[in-house]
Protein backbone atom coordinates (compact mmCIF):
# COMPACT_ATOMS: atom_id res chain seq x y z
CA UNK A 1 0.00 0.00 0.00
CA UNK A 2 1.46 3.52 -0.62
CA UNK A 3 1.88 5.52 1.98
CA UNK A 4 -0.40 7.92 0.20
CA UNK A 5 -3.44 5.30 0.42
CA UNK A 6 -2.32 4.56 4.41
CA UNK A 7 -3.03 8.32 4.87
CA UNK A 8 -6.22 8.47 3.87
CA UNK A 9 -7.16 5.85 6.10
CA UNK A 10 -9.64 7.04 9.37
CA UNK A 11 -8.40 7.52 13.11
CA UNK A 12 -11.12 5.34 14.81
CA UNK A 13 -12.18 7.27 18.31
CA UNK A 14 -13.73 4.92 20.92
CA UNK A 15 -15.76 6.73 23.52
CA UNK A 16 -19.13 6.68 25.02
CA UNK A 17 -19.03 10.64 25.85
CA UNK A 18 -20.27 12.35 23.07
CA UNK A 19 -19.15 15.40 23.94
CA UNK A 20 -15.56 14.11 24.41
CA UNK A 21 -16.01 12.20 21.00
CA UNK A 22 -17.07 15.49 19.29
CA UNK A 23 -14.16 17.41 20.70
CA UNK A 24 -11.69 14.91 19.64
CA UNK A 25 -13.38 14.46 16.14
CA UNK A 26 -12.99 17.98 15.76
CA UNK A 27 -9.10 18.48 17.01
CA UNK A 28 -8.31 15.39 14.85
CA UNK A 29 -10.43 16.71 11.06
CA UNK A 30 -8.71 20.38 12.01
CA UNK A 31 -5.44 18.54 12.02
CA UNK A 32 -5.90 17.03 8.72
CA UNK A 33 -7.51 13.67 9.58
CA UNK A 34 -10.66 11.77 8.57
CA UNK A 35 -12.19 10.14 11.49
CA UNK A 36 -14.88 7.78 12.64
CA UNK A 37 -16.27 7.33 15.78
CA UNK A 38 -17.52 4.60 17.82
CA UNK A 39 -19.68 4.93 21.34
CA UNK A 40 -18.27 1.79 22.74
CA UNK A 41 -16.19 -1.35 22.19
CA UNK A 42 -18.86 -3.20 19.99
CA UNK A 43 -19.62 -0.16 17.91
CA UNK A 44 -15.93 0.41 17.09
CA UNK A 45 -15.56 -3.98 16.65
CA UNK A 46 -18.35 -3.36 13.61
CA UNK A 47 -16.78 -0.01 12.61
CA UNK A 48 -13.68 -2.35 11.56
CA UNK A 49 -15.78 -4.92 10.10
CA UNK A 50 -17.20 -2.49 7.60
CA UNK A 51 -14.80 0.21 7.25
CA UNK A 52 -11.52 0.62 6.08
CA UNK A 53 -8.58 -0.52 8.46
CA UNK A 54 -7.20 2.94 10.92
CA UNK A 55 -4.59 4.40 11.07
CA UNK A 56 -4.22 4.84 14.64
CA UNK A 57 -7.28 3.90 17.84
CA UNK A 58 -7.76 6.13 19.97
CA UNK A 59 -9.62 4.40 22.96
CA UNK A 60 -11.48 5.37 25.81
CA UNK A 61 -10.81 2.74 28.92
CA UNK A 62 -14.06 2.93 30.84
CA UNK A 63 -17.13 2.83 28.72
CA UNK A 64 -20.61 0.68 29.36
CA UNK A 65 -21.05 -2.41 27.72
CA UNK A 66 -17.74 -3.32 25.93
CA UNK A 67 -15.20 -1.61 27.52
CA UNK A 68 -11.43 -0.41 26.59
CA UNK A 69 -9.84 -3.43 28.10
CA UNK A 70 -11.89 -6.04 26.37
CA UNK A 71 -11.82 -3.88 23.04
CA UNK A 72 -7.86 -4.00 23.22
CA UNK A 73 -7.86 -7.79 23.51
CA UNK A 74 -10.61 -8.48 20.56
CA UNK A 75 -8.39 -5.74 18.39
CA UNK A 76 -4.86 -7.50 19.02
CA UNK A 77 -6.40 -10.98 18.46
CA UNK A 78 -7.73 -9.60 14.88
CA UNK A 79 -5.24 -6.53 13.71
CA UNK A 80 -1.93 -6.65 15.75
CA UNK A 81 -0.29 -3.83 13.95
CA UNK A 82 -2.72 -0.94 14.57
CA UNK A 83 -1.43 1.54 16.90
CA UNK A 84 -3.67 1.97 20.15
CA UNK A 85 -3.62 5.46 22.11
CA UNK A 86 -5.95 5.17 25.22
CA UNK A 87 -7.41 8.00 26.69
CA UNK A 88 -8.53 7.76 30.61
CA UNK A 89 -9.34 10.39 33.80
CA UNK A 90 -8.10 6.75 35.79
CA UNK A 91 -5.36 8.03 38.14
CA UNK A 92 -2.85 5.86 36.84
CA UNK A 93 -3.31 6.38 32.83
CA UNK A 94 0.22 4.80 32.15
CA UNK A 95 -1.04 0.97 33.72
CA UNK A 96 -4.29 1.99 31.81
CA UNK A 97 -2.12 1.95 28.62
CA UNK A 98 -0.18 -1.12 30.05
CA UNK A 99 -3.46 -3.13 30.40
CA UNK A 100 -4.78 -3.09 26.60
CA UNK A 101 -0.71 -3.11 25.40
CA UNK A 102 -1.39 0.77 23.80
CA UNK A 103 1.63 2.14 22.28
CA UNK A 104 0.67 5.67 24.16
CA UNK A 105 -1.86 6.95 26.42
CA UNK A 106 -3.38 10.63 26.97
CA UNK A 107 -4.58 11.49 30.54
CA UNK A 108 -8.23 13.13 30.43
CA UNK A 109 -8.50 16.32 30.13
CA UNK A 110 -5.91 16.97 27.63
CA UNK A 111 -5.88 19.94 25.22
CA UNK A 112 -7.00 19.64 21.31
CA UNK A 113 -3.20 19.87 19.99
CA UNK A 114 -1.30 17.00 22.74
CA UNK A 115 -4.21 14.68 20.72
CA UNK A 116 -3.28 15.51 17.46
CA UNK A 117 0.03 15.29 18.01
CA UNK A 118 0.04 12.30 19.54
CA UNK A 119 -1.85 10.75 16.73
CA UNK A 120 0.25 11.98 14.65
CA UNK A 121 3.40 10.43 15.68
CA UNK A 122 1.69 6.91 15.12
CA UNK A 123 0.12 7.89 11.69
CA UNK A 124 0.97 7.29 8.57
Amino acid sequence: MSSEGKRDRPILLVDDDNDILDAESEALTTGGFNVVSARDGAEALRALDIGPLPQVIVLDIQMPGLDGPTFARALRERLRHVPLIVVTAAPDPRHEADRCNAEAYLAKPFAPDTLVQTVRRFAA
